[in-house]
């Protein structure tokens, strides 16, 4: 399947050296997304679990860089500094990525009777057809039983080639490793592989092999399209189906291979983990897609719907940048507290006058929109030399639709590279035609007063003619989940808070309203995120990601669901709001401006801080705020 072609994976070794030359030769690595990845020569203990012994003359070996090729791949390089003179050895390769490790031995060898040339075994034999019948589902059980098989005669050509030699403990052979769970080797099982191991065939071609994220790849595993039989009697692999929507995680796995088991379409893994993340992002660890325990409930209801959301560039990209702060958490350091020269600028909608006046020009759209009254409600549309298509299509609707009913809900404002966004849920309905969804305002302003400068409707859902609708109640929970705020832009994680603290300062100068909030690691270690507003839903945030990864600070931007934050106070005014801000930022804190407006409380000004995806991540700052004298308490906004 498409879906296989980017799985973790290293590629056939490829030696350009004789013997008694310098050692030259090179393999590619096919990633899972194009996010970090570790690459080294086996240690002892690696050789060690495949039953090998580590020769002196990999210590002459090097290891260059691993250089990227197109798309997510990587090509490494191995070459040695003096010739070497040793017939025959075994060159294991150990590769980190995405949570999960690679062991890969290569039996690289010499025919004195053919040629110098330096050989990897195995390259051109061919697998007899009549023993595919031993992988069919009957046997797969009764693999453990069967007796060791000898290593086949070696096969020499006089080019240099490039083929995969592994090693396991036949004890520690199972049979589908979906149908086993694909649990992580225990200690006593690691053990065993210090015993005598009896050898394996040598791989005679490219095979995939599903990938255990987590644990070590020590032993060959079964072709997934061989063991579909078994898999089918004892649905050992989890399918997505009404009594299974909830996946709880077994030793040694992780969200990846969570992923490839709960195949979906024809979607990637990576957008798989991706969705199955974002929707279950309360049971991480720090949030933090890698962050993820045995015995965790994964929520999997819905999952076609959640992972046609998200594309795979989309999912590359969470992949990649939560890679990066999990490793930044892993490497946290207790630092003592810092004293800051920088200080944090105001928010740029501290900056905004006359938002009463804004929220009065969303009524009046509104009110003119349903009475018809095209003139009034054309005229709240910034005007210019000639007509645009947004006034265009506005007419075209009015006229399509000559009796309107326009119901909306709480509007709320944010900063979209300095322009002011009023967003709100609205349900359109006229004759026999209704829709629900996301209306968003762009607003500048003119000598006039405030003015429309761009219209967007994003709709969840529609209905027209006469019959009833389906799913009525599904689609008003969907309409109230939407009046709240629950997800933020996470820019990036930062080892210090002055690193932090710039990053907010650069992203307000460029007309985004950006905070940032400590996350504690242990009781005196700590990172430090920085955050973009609050928004509705994924796609509203993701559109405002899109354009902030086009920026050179924005490059790490993920749209996640925090539903949380702590209100400090709610101002009556502006300059009340900012004075409250002002005094947050005097105590070492970040505060975020949340403007919005309903009847009949009029327009509200809220300040927040932090994110968070479950109360308990809020105790901590909640206790700080309070000892800085702050009424703060824990909202859903």
């Amino acid at each position: 399947m498409a879906s296989e072609v980017f799985a973790f994976s290293i590629g056939e070794l490829q030696v350009r050296s004789q013997f008694g030359e310098k050692f030259k030769a090179s393999f590619e690595i096919n990633l899972d997304f194009d996010g970090p990845i570790e690459v080294g020569l086996g240690s002892v203990d690696d050789y060690t679990k495949i039953g090998l012994e580590r020769q002196d003359i990999i210590d002459a070996l090097i290891l260059d860089p691993a250089q990227p090729e197109s798309g997510s791949k990587v090509t490494v390089q191995i070459r040695s500094t003096k010739p070497l003179f040793f017939p025959s050895f075994n060159l294991v390769i150990r590769a980190t990525h995405n949570g999960g490790t690679l062991l890969e031995n290569f039996l690289v060898t010499v025919d004195f009777q053919q040629s110098l040339a330096l050989n990897v075994r195995g390259k051109k034999r061919k697998p007899p057809p009549k023993e595919l019948p031993k992988y069919e589902p009957e046997s797969a059980v009764n693999q453990e039983k069967a007796p060791p098989q000898h290593e086949p005669q070696q096969f020499v050509t006089d080019e240099p080639v490039a083929k995969k030699e592994q090693r396991v403990n036949p004890e520690s052979q199972t049979a589908d490793p979906a149908a086993s769970g694909d649990k992580a080797p225990s200690e006593e099982s690691e053990s065993l592989l210090t015993e005598s191991i009896a050898p394996v065939p040598v791989k005679t071609k490219a095979m995939h092999r599903r990938r255990l994220s987590g644990v070590i790849w020590a032993n060959p595993r079964p072709h997934s399209d061989l063991a579909t039989g078994e898999t089918e009697k004892t649905g050992g692999v989890q399918g997505l189906s009404t009594s299974n929507e909830v996946y709880v995680l077994q030793a040694g796995e992780r969200l990846f291979s969570v992923a490839r088991k709960h195949k979906v379409g024809n979607y990637h893994p990576a957008q798989i983990a991706a969705a199955i993340w974002l929707h279950n992002i309360d049971k991480f660890i720090f949030g933090n897609i890698h962050g993820i325990r045995e015995g965790v409930q994964l929520d999997l209801k819905n999952l076609e719907e959640h992972v046609s959301g998200v594309d795979l560039q989309t999912a590359r990209n969470i992949l990649k940048n939560q890679a990066v702060e999990w490793k930044l958490t892993k490497s946290a350091s207790p630092v003592e507290e810092e004293v800051s020269t920088i200080s944090e600028i105001p928010l740029p909608s501290e900056k905004l006058e006359d938002l009463d006046d804004l929220f009065t020009q969303v009524k009046g759209w509104q009110d003119t929109w349903e009475k018809m009254d095209m003139e009034g409600h054309l005229a709240y549309y910034q005007t210019l030399e000639s007509e645009t298509p947004l006034l265009v299509n506005k007419k075209q609707l009015l006229a399509r639709y000559p009796k309107p009913h326009l119901e909306t809900f709480s509007k709320f404002m944010v900063l979209k590279e300095g322009v002011p966004v009023v967003f709100f849920t609205q349900a359109f309905s006229a004759e026999n035609v209704k829709s629900w969804g996301l209306k968003e305002l762009d607003w500048a302003r003119s000598p006039s007063g405030w003015k429309i400068r761009g219209e967007n409707f994003y709709e969840w859902f529609s209905h027209s003619g006469k019959q009833p609708l389906e799913d009525e109640a599904g689609q008003e929970s969907r309409i109230n989940a939407a009046k709240l705020l629950s997800f933020v832009i996470h820019v990036s994680s930062h080892p210090n808070k002055s690193s932090a603290l710039s990053l907010t300062n650069r992203l307000r100068e460029n007309g985004f309203d950006a905070y940032w909030a400590p996350v504690r690691m242990s009781a005196d270690t700590f990172i430090y995120r920085v955050y973009v507003g609050r928004f509705s839903d994924w796609n509203q945030a993701h559109r405002l990601v899109r354009i902030l990864r086009k920026k050179p600070f924005g490059g790490h931007a993920t749209a996640i669901p925090y539903p949380l934050a702590l209100q400090v106070g709610e101002a009556k005014s502006l300059p009340d709001a900012r004075m409250l801000l002002e005094s947050l930022r005097k105590s070492g804190l970040s505060g975020l401006l949340l403007v919005s407006h309903s009847e009949p409380i009029k327009t509200r000004f809220r300040v927040l801080v932090g994110a968070f995806k479950k109360a308990g991540n809020a105790t901590w700052m909640l206790r700080q705020l309070k000892q800085s004298g702050f009424a703060a308490k824990l909202i859903s906004p």
